[in-house]
């Protein structure tokens, strides 16, 4: 995260942090960064998202609208 804010990064995920590291890193990191979104992410669900609630965090998202659903698997095959 401290690297991709020293290129110009706008956003940070950190991703997949329990809430208590969350809370202390996203801390540090707005202390030096504080005009970079930080966003939360990975294993976060409705039960525990109050958990990862910080001032330091400004987004927290979830996979849950995009993963442990069935896909259908097609594919176009054209003979020349």
């Amino acid at each position: 995260a401290f690297v991709a804010a020293e290129a110009g990064a706008d956003v940070v995920m950190l991703d997949n942090f329990t809430p208590e590291q969350l809370k202390k890193d996203a801390a540090t990191f707005k202390a030096k960064y504080p005009h970079v979104t930080v966003e939360a992410s990975g294993g976060i669900t409705m039960e525990t998202m109050p958990e990862y609630f910080s001032e330091n965090v400004d987004v927290i998202s979830q996979g849950k609208l995009t993963q442990g659903y069935d896909c259908v698997d097609y594919s176009l095959k054209i003979s020349h």
